[in-house]
């Protein structure tokens, strides 16, 4: 009996459990949003695409080796060639060749230079009379050079790295902007929320008001005009929590889309219950976002890349020449095993230049607007940056403003709420007019809002601040990850 006892009580439980709603404390959408939802995810997808870049920059700075070979290249037909005297002869070939060649290639992005190591092999068959011959290079090292021109590889070099270190910042960012964004839709639900709840009471405190005013009404106590002021009061509170309800309900799905939470019909938000004692400085703020921020890194990006469009104008005027320079041994045999026998030097050397001698002032015209946009971009950095810092200044002040105005706004609301009291009590005594009270229980819904929105600009405008600088400053920790597995 007691098994029988303890079996349906679990079950109930169970059953209770499953029909509760999910409580949503801030901690719980903040840590939903920077891990689980698709915002995040997808921030770890564009940082690892970004890993894997970075990852095809310096495999291309390292030794590549490559083996080039042509299986087979089979003639067979009438063919024009071409005799000693200089006449055309038309002769039957059949014939097939096949090579291969292996190459060990080193690139030298200080210099935009590439130098390579080949060796290759080569066979002829000719089957018209049934014989085949060999030509080989066992060993060849060149080198290929361009001279006063811009390389691409010496520029990759320098701006991949600090291109790589803005993604790994970027991908913070995103979280804590994920982070953010959550923040705002918590509150603009709670927002709604209290919205709701405060017109649901109004709704039964006007009803109830409706009531006891159409007793006095009968009783000869009120004038119609007042009865019917009291009515449309009660009438406007139930437009107003309808209203209220489509707003909570429609910011609710938004929270739960971005948190992904596409299992939970209903929630009850909660609001933190205290607003942390902290004190940010300015001045370690700046520096905070200076460190972890990715607009700092972009920044010193873009000024690479002015420099780089500098260097591919200049490299693109003037004096440009090309070096191709290779030295190695090769022979011809008639069989394979002779590869190395008789092996002779051979070497080349190819040197071109280019000089302009009459352009009108093309080049020194592009030289000119390429020194004239970095300057622009320099400028506009330099412009940037002044935002930036200014921005982050005026969040700091924002946060210690409002952190302080609470403690008013807290006192305002209680001195509100205890007027509409007093106020009620008033008009059921015959004291004061319906307007009257009207105003006070609009002063209270106000002051309650109010309450309610500065709590919210809070900790939006600080979950801001935590998103620009990377930096938590309740816990004092920061917000950088570079594990580029997690």
């Amino acid at each position: 009996m007691w098994r029988v006892i303890i079996n349906a009580i679990f079950i109930l439980a169970v059953i209770q459990s499953s029909f509760s709603q999910v409580v949503l404390e801030l901690d719980d959408i903040v840590r939903i949003s920077r891990c689980d939802n698709l915002s995040a995810r997808k921030a770890w997808v564009e940082k690892k695409n970004a890993y894997w870049n970075w990852q095809i920059h310096r495999s291309n700075l390292r030794p590549q080796l490559r083996l080039d070979s042509r299986l087979t290249d089979f003639t067979k037909g009438v063919t024009p060639v071409n005799q000693e005297d200089g006449s055309i002869e038309m002769k039957t070939v059949n014939q097939n060749s096949t090579s291969a060649n292996i190459a060990l290639l080193q690139p030298i992005p200080v210099i935009g230079a590439e130098i390579f190591m080949n060796s290759y092999l080569f066979r002829f068959d000719n089957f018209s009379d049934k014989t085949y011959s060999y030509s080989s290079q066992p060993l060849e090292i060149g080198i290929q050079m361009p001279v006063f021109q811009y390389s691409k590889l010496k520029w990759d070099k320098i701006i991949n790295p600090v291109i790589y270190l803005e993604s790994k910042k970027e991908y913070n960012r995103q979280i804590e902007l994920s982070a953010y964004n959550s923040v705002v839709m918590f509150f603009q639900n709670l927002s709604d929320r209290h919205d709701w709840i405060m017109a649901g009471t109004n709704m039964k405190s006007n009803s109830e008001l409706y009531r006891i005013s159409e007793e006095k009404y009968n009783m000869g106590q009120i004038s119609r005009d007042e009865l019917l002021q009291v009515k449309l009061m009660m009438v406007n509170s139930r437009k107003s929590l309808k209203a209220a309800q489509v707003r909570m309900e429609n910011s609710a799905l938004r929270l739960l889309t971005h948190l992904s939470l596409t299992d939970i019909t209903e929630f009850t938000p909660v609001a933190p219950g205290t607003i942390p004692n902290i004190s940010i400085s300015p001045q370690k703020a700046i520096e905070y976002a200076l460190n972890n921020n990715p607009e700092s890194t972009a920044f010193k990006r873009r000024l690479l890349e002015a420099d780089e469009n500098v260097a591919k104008t200049k490299g693109a005027t003037g004096v440009t020449g090309n070096l191709f320079a290779t030295i190695g041994y090769g022979s011809n045999f008639d069989e394979l095993s002779h590869w190395n026998d008789d092996l002779n030097q051979h070497a080349s050397l190819q040197v071109g230049i280019s000089i302009p001698i009459l352009d009108w002032g093309r080049t020194h015209a592009a030289r000119k607007q390429a020194g004239m946009n970095r300057e622009l971009e320099e400028t506009s950095v330099l412009q940037e940056q002044i935002d930036f810092e200014k921005e982050i200044i005026t969040l700091v002040n924002v946060v210690e403003m409002l952190k302080e105005n609470i403690h008013v706004v807290i006192e305002a609301d209680r001195i509100a709420q205890e007027r509409y009291e007093i106020a009620y009590n008033r008009f059921l005594a015959g004291d004061i007019s319906v307007l009257e009270l009207d105003n006070a229980q609009k002063e209270k819904d106000l002051a309650s809002r109010d309450l309610l929105a500065t709590k919210g600009e809070f900790w939006v405008n600080y979950y801001q601040l935590r998103m620009i600088t990377l930096h938590d400053f309740i816990n004092n920790i920061t917000l950088v990850n570079n594990n580029e597995n997690q």
